[in-house]
This record gives structure tokens, sequence and C-alpha cells, in this order.
């Protein structure tokens, strides 16, 4: 009796240790569970020509930064830009997003949308909590991604040393035409173009097809250095284009074609770009990526200046990036690292640019020119690209250039269009 009893007992207490076992086994999976990093997932391109992704590096840097903490679980996507903005179109319509989001900026109108949906977190706080971060930033970027209630959804590349546009000009034709620098006031800058016409040099090289992207360039740049310049190019759609500072650019691009090839209004960028790097022309409006590009053999030739007005151009939107809403908090902080990570990488990248080793004599004129602007110019082409820029100017500004158009006539169609896009929105 007292064997059996013993013996059961001794079964009762293998039985609870099993259990206890069991729940010991049960915490230790959830622990581990817990352990595990946080992971964030993210969708980058991979540019189809040459099967390479600028990122790949970053994430690995990321990674390994914040390893057992975060991991970037990466979608690579062979797409071209314009096949990967599409993709992005279709996962907001399928609730699908990656929590976080490149060239979410570029398209204005999709921008506009996922702010109206909700559909991306307000990066202030967060910015907030890391003023180092927010301190990446000009005060001119950081306030052109900002909306009208503070909120700030787009992390751009606002303090990159590849974000800056301004004027890249052949020193060896602006000599001939008597010019030791570039022209700092618009009054001389034309100047200079009037002499160099007359030393039978082509002053510039612009292009009207596809885009008007370097030509309007100069003419915002020239409307940005007057107040109202500026109070009307920062608006998205104004009540209405039929204004002073549409007058003076139409104006000044009337202006800008007089002094550049005959066939500019019918030709891309591409064209535009090649007749200068093959000293055609003598002065183009461009970014850092044309510094880059720009052939070995004439880089000691070309200078690189600000705008007139000692002004510079910058496109935070363009390569802004932005984190999706929806996730669970530990998944946003993620994101949210993964952004600040990018700014302060970038930040770093730039020093050691700033730093002038190993920079050719452009690289080091882009420098000084960055350094020195007194204005940043953000880019706001990108608010008029998809409906007024590309497709209204396509249509009409070759035929107000060539004098078949008025400015009144020009204006008022402009507006007209105007009211189509508010009632399509």
């Amino acid at each position: 009796m007292c064997n059996k009893n013993r013996r059961r007992w001794s079964f009762a207490l293998l039985f609870i240790a099993f259990l206890c076992a069991g729940c010991n086994r049960e915490k230790k999976t959830v622990e581990q569970k817990q352990e595990e990093p946080v992971k964030i997932p993210v969708v980058f391109r991979v540019d189809p020509a040459t099967n390479v992704s600028n990122n790949l590096e970053f994430v690995e840097e990321f990674n390994a930064l914040y390893e057992g903490e975060y991991v970037v679980e990466v979608e690579w996507l062979t797409e071209s830009t314009a096949g990967y903005r599409e993709r992005l179109k279709q996962w907001n319509v399928l609730d699908e997003m990656p929590a976080v989001i490149t060239d979410a900026g570029f398209d204005y109108d999709f921008y506009r949308l996922l702010v109206e949906e909700q559909r991306l977190v307000d990066l202030r706080p967060y910015m907030e909590q890391a003023p180092e971060w927010k301190d990446t930033f000009r005060s001119e970027i950081l306030e052109e991604c900002q909306e009208e209630d503070g909120a700030i959804y787009l992390s751009p590349l606002g303090s990159s040393i590849q974000s800056y546009a301004g004027i890249l000009y052949n020193k060896e034709l602006l000599e001939q035409a008597g010019y030791e620098e570039f022209p700092q006031t618009w009054e001389d800058f034309f100047d200079c173009l009037e002499k160099l016409k007359a030393q039978g040099i082509m002053p510039l090289s612009l292009h009207g097809s596809g885009s008007y992207w370097v030509p309007m360039l100069f003419a915002t740049s020239y409307i940005y250095g007057t107040e109202e310049g500026t109070v009307f190019l920062k608006e998205d759609f104004p009540q209405s284009y039929n204004n002073e500072s549409m007058y003076e650019l139409l104006e000044v691009l009337t202006t800008l074609f007089e002094y550049t090839f005959e066939d500019a209004v019918e030709i891309e960028y591409d064209k535009a770009a090649e007749r200068f790097q093959k000293g055609e022309a003598a002065i183009f409006a461009n970014g850092y990526w044309m510094v880059e590009e720009m052939p070995d053999e004439i880089k000691e030739q070309m200078g690189f200046a600000p705008f007139p007005g000692n002004i510079l151009m910058n496109s935070p939107r363009m390569s802004a990036w932005a984190v999706t809403a929806g996730y669970d908090e530990e998944v946003t902080q993620g994101a949210v690292k993964l952004l600040e990570y990018r700014s302060q990488r970038e930040r770093e990248n730039t020093q050691r640019f700033y730093a002038k080793e190993d920079l050719n004599s452009l690289q080091e004129e882009y420098v000084e020119a960055v350094e020195q602007s007194e204005r940043v110019m953000p880019n706001y082409q990108m608010k008029w690209e998809q409906e007024i820029q590309t497709d209204f100017f396509n249509e009409y500004l070759p035929i107000y250039l060539k004098g078949e158009m008025s400015k009144e006539d020009f204006l008022a169609e402009m507006d007209k269009r105007l009211e189509v896009i508010r009632k399509e929105k």
C-alpha cells in the first residue's frame, strides 16, 4: 500500500515536472520570438539596364548597425523608374504598400493622394526627438516638405551634395566674350548673352520637347528673386496663372529662346545637353549629376555658378522617402530609423566631399557655390509637372514662342487647363 502510494506520488511528480518543462519551453519560445529583430518590409528598384541597385550597400550597413533589433527585408524589383512608380500606385489600391516608400514625392498628384488618404506617417515628432536628423536639412528644404498644418511626411536628401542645380558654363567661350567669371546679376547675365552672340558664340543650349526643364530652371530662378514670385511659386495650384509673375516668366522664356538654336523648341533635353558638352553653346542649367557625367577632356574648361542673385535650386521632393502608416509601432519605429540613417549617411558623405579631397576643378567650384549660396529655391516645377508643364507647355509654349500667341491668350488657356484640373481633383 505504501509502495503503491509512493509509486503514485512519484508518477504525479513526474507528470507535474513534465508540465512545468512544457511551460518552460513555451515561455522560452515566447522570449525567443520577442528577441527576433523587427522586420521592415521595403521595395528597392534594380536598374534593368545594369542589374544594380544603389541601395544594396546602404541596406547591409543598416542591418549590421541594428543587428538583433531591426532587419530590412528587401524585395528587389527590376523595373524602370516609371514602372516602379506605377507599382506604388497599385500597391496603394491593394493596401500592400511597403513600410518605406522611395520616390514618394516625385509624382506630386500621387503624393497629395497619399496625404489626403492619411497613408503616410508624420515624421515631425520623430525629427523633434532627433534634432541632429532635423538639423541635416537647410530650413528652406524642410519647409518645402512641410504641410500647412506643420506635418512633415517626406524625408528628403536636402543636404546631399548631389541635390543642387545651378549654371554650368564654358569658361573658354565666356572669356572670348570678355568674362573671367560668371555674371552675378540678371542684368549682367543678359548682357553676357548679347556679347556672346556678338562674338558668334551660341549663348545657350535649350530644349522644349518632353519638358522645359533647363529653360524653366532659368525662368523660375528669375521670378524667385522677387517677393511676389517667391509667394506665387509656393502655391500648388494658384487661383489664376494670369498674374505679374507669370508675365515675367513668359518674358524671360521669350528672351532666353532668342539666344539659343533655332530648333530648340523641337528638341529634347538629351540633345540640348549633348550640344553643350560638345562646346557648341556657352551656358547650360543643370545639377550635380551633370558635373559627374561631364567628359574628362572638357571638365577643366567648365565652370559652375549659382543663378544670378546667388540662388541655387534644390529638389527635395524628387528624392524624398516616406513611411507608410498602418504598420505596428515597432515597424514604424524601425522604418523611421532607416530614414534617419539615410540622412546621416548622406550627411557624412557630404562632409567628406566638402573636405575637397581629390576633387577636380569643376567639383571644387560646385562645392564653393553650395557653401556660399544665399538662397535655395525648391524645385517648384514638380508641382506643375504632370498636367501643366509637360502637357500644357508642350502644346502651347511652342506656339507662344513662335509669336503665334499672345501672353494674354496663353495665360487664358492656362487657366482653362487649371479649371479642368480642379474639377478632376
